[in-house]
């Protein structure tokens, strides 16, 4: 090894976390300062700050004061240039929140897409709307939501669009709500699984921002009729099958003799008896509404034992 690798790699042991930081980046900012030397000045400038927001955003908002105090440090000369080049500026009064907004949107233009997103974030996150009267944009999807719709990552929704699916969902929701609990008290009337808050009144407010209407008080109810919707689907078809199995043994031409010699008289034969008996248990059981009542009971006990334990809570 020669020595001055030697002197070289014993600096850099010594320099700090943000001192090494600081020497790389601005040996990039110099590589790229002389890149760019035939670009204008604003394009040259914007560039600079694209590189060093992208290792500040690779940093944690704690440490960034301090790696940028050291990066200036490799720079003395910028603001020793500007200050030999130009008069120190009058003091003036600070800026007022309207002015520095205007600043602020004079230079949203210059903005590269990433850093526009970021700064929407972080502007939602301040307690700022993404969309006010429904002409702005739509709040970022989250990844996994992407992924369910099939989007690309940081792909767009079309407000006009959304506005149009939310519109039609919200209808059907709606009517599957009403339906859906009705034909549950009409199958299920003593049942402890029952509506709880009221969707149809509450999704209004909770879209305009309603604070009084969080987010639970909409997600609840949509959750119980959800479950309610998906335990009635999977027990239509068991349901049946209950049913036919029950009624098939019923009518099994050695349950009806079984039941005949038990209750024939002394004179009669089984046959005699035995028809005697299906003609009763016929009268009974295979009356259109006996049917139809059989046929409910056996859905919603299947419904109801997909529902769960404690299902009359929330």
């Amino acid at each position: 090894m020669h020595f001055s690798e030697v002197i070289i790699l014993s600096t850099v042991s010594h320099l700090s976390e943000e001192a090494l930081w600081a020497s790389g980046l601005a040996a990039r900012l110099r590589l790229l300062q002389a890149n760019l030397a035939d670009d204008s000045p604003g394009m040259r400038q914007q560039s600079l700050r694209d590189i060093i927001q992208q290792h500040l955003d690779e940093l944690t908002p704690s440490k960034r004061r301090g790696y940028l105090e050291a990066l200036h440090d490799r720079f003395p000369s910028w603001q020793a240039a500007q200050s030999a080049a130009t008069p120190a500026p009058a003091q003036s009064a600070p800026d007022t929140p309207e002015q520095a907004l205007n600043r602020f949107l004079e230079m949203v233009p210059t903005l590269a897409p990433e850093a526009k997103a970021a700064m929407s974030r972080k502007l939602q996150a301040a307690g700022f709307a993404a969309s006010q009267g429904g002409g702005g944009g739509l709040p970022e999807l989250s990844p996994e939501v992407q992924k369910k719709l099939g989007l690309a990552p940081g792909q767009q929704v079309n407000p006009e669009r959304a506005v149009k699916l939310l519109t039609g969902l919200t209808e059907m929701v709606l009517a599957l709500d009403q339906l859906v609990w009705t034909l549950w008290k009409q199958l299920n009337s003593k049942s402890n699984y029952r509506k709880e808050g009221d969707f149809a009144r509450t999704v209004g407010p909770f879209l305009a921002g309603d604070p009084e209407v969080p987010t639970a008080l909409v997600a609840q109810p949509l959750d119980r009729t959800r479950k309610l919707i998906a335990a009635l689907l999977g027990a239509l078809g068991r349901g049946g099958a209950n049913f036919a199995a029950k009624h098939a043994a019923r009518f099994r031409p050695d349950t009806i003799e079984d039941l005949a010699k038990l209750e024939r008289t002394f004179m009669q034969t089984v046959e005699v008896a035995a028809w005697k008996k299906y003609r009763e248990l016929f009268k009974e059981y295979c009356d259109e509404a006996a049917i139809d009542n059989d046929v409910q009971q056996a859905v919603a006990k299947v419904a109801e034992g997909l529902l769960g334990p404690g299902r009359g809570g929330t």
